[in-house]
């Protein structure tokens, strides 16, 4: 850590200045909080979508989408967490306790024909928790679909989603949602120094790839970013997040951390019941902050 975050950092401006940090462009949005949808019957409105992704491999992407989810689904609202990795991950795996169905997210996004999808609630894995999950194979989307087409059909569905957006950042998938300012991003990080120097190179790649300048649209993409600590071992310090804070404070959105939970540790099927209280108070935390 150091010197290098030191003199990067050391130029951000004095308060009350522009901070010159470019904004989201506004390439095709989907306004996922105006509506209810229709599809799940729930009397829920629609919560901000939150895309996860990892600063570097083995950074607890996936447990984070399910921590996320779960508490959305726990606390009432329809959830599904959707696997937005660039070949398919192991969200479903991990995550479906109740139920894990064969049919995969291309299955479901063609599976009326015509490009209509199936009926989501029918197609989804589902997690005692009450959320719905999405997994996908290696094949690629057809006829031009892209995740904002799967943003637009979970929406239309009546769900909030979390995408594991896995690693790396720069997949060709993730760029409409990374596009789409109502997508709440959350940088996750495993608790080790290596891994947050390489957030450097990642909050310039964002400024530079989705810093386009407009009038009226709020601060850019890094200041709404939320970075996510993960404690994988038993008795890891917060000396990676407290360094965090002090060189990120008024560059990003917030710096969260989740504790070490046994459960996790164990790299079995997620059960969010099972998780240690003070890991759900994080993940509930770090939901009201991403989610408003």
């Amino acid at each position: 850590m150091g010197e290098d975050w030191s003199r990067w950092l050391d130029e951000a401006p004095e308060e009350g200045e522009p901070s010159g940090r470019p904004v989201r462009s506004k390439a095709p949005v989907v306004r996922l909080r105006r509506g209810k949808g229709d599809g799940s019957g729930a009397d829920h409105p629609l919560q901000r979508p939150i895309l996860v992704v990892g600063g570097c491999g083995g950074a607890g992407t996936t447990t984070t989408v399910l921590g996320l989810a779960g508490e959305l689904g726990t606390g009432g609202t329809p959830t599904v967490a959707v696997d937005a990795t660039a070949a398919g991950s192991d969200l479903a795996l991990r995550g479906a306790d109740e139920h894990l169905h064969p049919i995969s997210l291309q299955s479901w996004l063609y599976g009326r024909g015509d490009d209509e999808p199936a009926p989501l609630k029918e197609c989804f894995s589902r997690a005692t928790s009450g959320i719905g999950l999405l997994w996908r194979d290696a094949a690629p989307l057809r006829r031009r679909a892209t995740y904002l087409t799967v943003a637009r059909a979970v929406h239309d569905a009546g769900y909030t989603a979390v995408y594991d957006g896995g690693t790396p950042i720069a997949g060709r998938q993730l760029r409409p949602l990374l596009d789409d300012a109502d997508v709440a991003l959350v940088l996750a990080i495993p608790a080790r120094t290596d891994a947050a120097n390489r957030l450097r190179v990642t909050l310039e790649w964002l400024d530079d790839q989705f810093g386009d300048t407009a009038e009226g649209q709020g601060g850019g993409i890094v200041g709404d970013t939320t970075i996510v600590v993960s404690h994988q071992y038993p008795g890891e310090e917060s000396r990676v997040a407290d360094h965090l804070r002090e060189h990120l404070s008024g560059w990003v959105r917030d710096i969260r951390e989740i504790p070490y939970d046994p459960h996790l540790a164990r790299g079995e099927l997620v059960r969010h019941v099972e998780l240690a209280a003070e890991t759900r108070r994080a993940y509930g935390r770090l939901l009201a902050g991403v989610a408003s």
